[in-house]
């Protein structure tokens, strides 16, 4: 440990963070990037605009889900709202392996939509694609939320001197697994409750896993480079949405991150309700060997929807869309049809699409 940060050695058995490091990483993930420019969305199932998907709930409410990009997406059912660590930023390739980063706060300011009453932002890891612009939008457009998320993704935080660390809350050590329940976290009114999960992250590519390490302690400033957001452990969650009678109306799955079996799989919960929808992240999942099928057949949802797909190293403004570089989506959704009950639904939704999903079954 160094400083509060936990170093992960490199197959060399040099610390990851060292710059000879840095500068061969950067190199390799450029080649990787530049040899595989990412399928154009315009080949893909790619959804956009207002969805409607009659099919999921157990209440009268309507729940909406707008996909921001990355991991972000903003949950709404009524008054009662939550949101997942968006990152709207999108620095090139050369910039993430050999530069400094900063949040592009216009980027942010333009798409990201209404957030003012959002009490909860939901972090599963600690990359700068996932928190770098949590700060900036916690204290700008989202000021009176809390932020949850592993212990490594809470001291990174508080290197923020404007960020009040006590709307920073570490739920690492209240994650459950695929074995035993974690606890449950009330959010706002109530409407909202969320469990977080132990889960992991894949590698990034050719087994190599890019940023491991853990910050141990508060940091004295925000990182300035990709290689300072240390992953910590990944988190997922089991989300619910609760009727007027405290019932579960919906219950979501979220993963940021593709991660091999069991990690990150939910686990038998006494009251016997199922998983109505899971988030799927693609990317890795080629570096795995159960990944989407594990979840999936865990779970049995009737709706699955995709995020993380798209290429964060373009501009959030550029169009088409394409998929994460590496990354085969013709192949993914073919596990993933495979996996899903035969009458579940799937979307791949596009930056800012709007799902709405309601219905009494």
């Amino acid at each position: 440990m160094r400083n509060g940060v936990s170093l992960i050695p490199s197959p060399q058995g040099t610390p990851s963070r060292c710059q000879p490091i840095r500068r061969m990483v950067g190199v390799l993930l450029l080649v990787l990037i530049l040899g595989g420019c990412g399928t154009a969305a315009r080949t893909l199932p790619v959804e956009a605009g207002p969805q409607e998907l009659l099919c999921c709930t157990r209440g009268e409410e309507t729940i909406t889900l707008q996909y921001l990009g990355t991991g972000g997406w903003l949950f709404r059912m009524g008054d009662a709202s939550l949101l997942t660590a968006p990152f709207f930023s999108n620095p090139g390739l050369v910039r993430v392996g050999l530069g400094e980063l900063v949040p592009d706060t216009a980027a942010i300011d333009n798409h990201l939509p209404p957030v003012e009453d959002v009490p909860a932002i939901l972090v599963g890891h600690a990359h700068y694609d996932h928190l770098m612009d949590v700060p900036y939008i916690a204290r700008r457009r989202a000021p009176d939320a809390r932020v949850y998320g592993s212990r490594t993704a809470v001291n990174l935080l508080q290197g923020d001197p404007e960020l009040d660390p006590g709307r920073l809350v570490e739920v690492e050590s209240l994650a459950g697994d695929h074995e035993a329940a974690g606890e449950w976290i009330p959010v706002g009114d109530g409407r909202i409750r969320f469990m977080p999960l132990r889960s992991g992250h894949a590698p990034h590519f050719m087994g190599i896993h890019l940023y491991r390490g853990e910050q141990d302690e508060p940091a004295p400033r925000l990182p300035e480079t990709a290689w300072g957001w240390l992953e910590g452990q990944p988190l997922a969650y089991l989300i619910d949405f609760l009727d007027e009678g405290g019932d579960v109306a919906f219950r979501v799955h979220y993963q940021d991150a593709a991660s091999e079996p069991p990690d990150g799989l939910p686990p038998p919960l006494e009251d016997g309700i199922p998983v109505d929808l899971v988030i799927l992240c693609p990317p890795g999942y080629q570096e795995l060997t159960h990944y989407p099928e594990g979840i999936l057949e865990r779970t049995r949802p009737t709706l699955a929807l995709l995020g993380h797909w798209e290429n964060f190293f373009r501009s959030a403004t550029e169009e088409p869309s394409r998929a994460v570089p590496g990354t085969d989506l013709e192949a993914f959704i073919q596990r993933m049809e495979a996996s899903l009950p035969e009458e579940a639904q799937w979307r791949m939704p596009n930056p800012g699409t709007v799902l709405r999903i309601g219905g009494r079954r």
